[in-house]
């Protein structure tokens, strides 16, 4: 009976081995799939997208994003503000040019004082051979080194000179006039009956406008603000006309003074 029993154990094993070995593709018998994928090209692309983050591997906000892609539609800006400061130095010109000479005064930036002292190259002279006379209203009545022209109210003797005053600042500046009356030097104002100061006399033109109203230096550093102010960078053309009294109670001889012309930045 165990005999019978494994006798039919072998057989079985047997069958089994022969129909697990005629199933499989053995000896280069190819299987059922052995044709597949015989086209593919070797490249496999897929996607999926789902919304819902069924592939979020970590959780990100992907709405409302911008592609850099330098399309010019979003560019990108950085700023900052610097405090910027320019100082420009001061700076102010007068020329003066009178019938022989001219003087040029230039300052250049704050605390530079252009005062070129006493200029001797020429001289405002009063004298009948060179500026010769005029009258009240500065109408020349000749000159000459015997014009028989007499002292008296409203005869005046003219400054060589017209003089012409050229001025610049680039900030706003004023022009002024100091002046007194000429003292003797040699003539004989002694005299009770005659005067003891010589005065000056002034009127200007200021940029084309007509000559204006005469003007007194009766006492000493007497000023006149022929422009009391001028705004920055503008130029001014002044024309100056001088004359001293010719009358009766003024003594023979020479006197002698001092004109300061002046401009400043305010």
């Amino acid at each position: 009976m165990k005999k019978t029993s494994i006798f039919l154990l072998i057989i079985m094993l047997v069958t089994i081995s022969v129909s697990i070995f005629a199933e499989s593709p053995i000896d280069g018998i190819p299987g059922e799939n052995y044709q597949n994928h015989v086209k593919d090209d070797g490249v496999i692309i897929w996607t999926k997208i789902d919304q819902n983050g069924k592939y979020d591997n970590v959780p990100m906000n992907r709405s409302g994003y911008h592609f850099d892609n330098n399309d010019k539609t979003n560019g990108q800006e950085v700023e900052m503000t610097l405090q910027t400061w320019a100082f420009i130095p001061c700076y102010l010109e007068m020329k003066v040019t009178g019938n022989q000479g001219q003087t040029m005064l230039q300052s250049f930036g704050p605390g530079a004082f252009a005062n070129a002292g006493t200029i001797n190259s020429y001289v405002l002279a009063f004298d009948n051979e060179i500026g010769g006379y005029v009258d009240e209203d500065w109408n020349s009545l000749g000159h000459g080194r015997n014009a028989e022209i007499e002292p008296g109210s409203g005869r005046y003797i003219q400054g060589c000179d017209l003089f012409k005053v050229e001025l610049y600042a680039n900030d706003n500046y004023k022009y002024e006039v100091q002046a007194g009356p000429l003292a003797p030097t040699n003539a004989r104002a002694d005299s009770p009956d005659a005067l003891d100061l010589l005065p000056l006399q002034m009127r200007s033109s200021i940029d084309g406008a007509a000559f204006g109203s005469t003007v007194n230096f009766d006492a000493p550093n007497t000023l006149v603000n022929v422009i009391p102010e001028k705004l920055a960078c503008q130029s001014s053309l002044v024309y100056h006309q001088f004359r001293i009294p010719y009358q009766r109670n003024i003594a023979h001889g020479r006197y002698d003074g001092r004109l300061t012309l002046r401009a400043f930045t305010l």
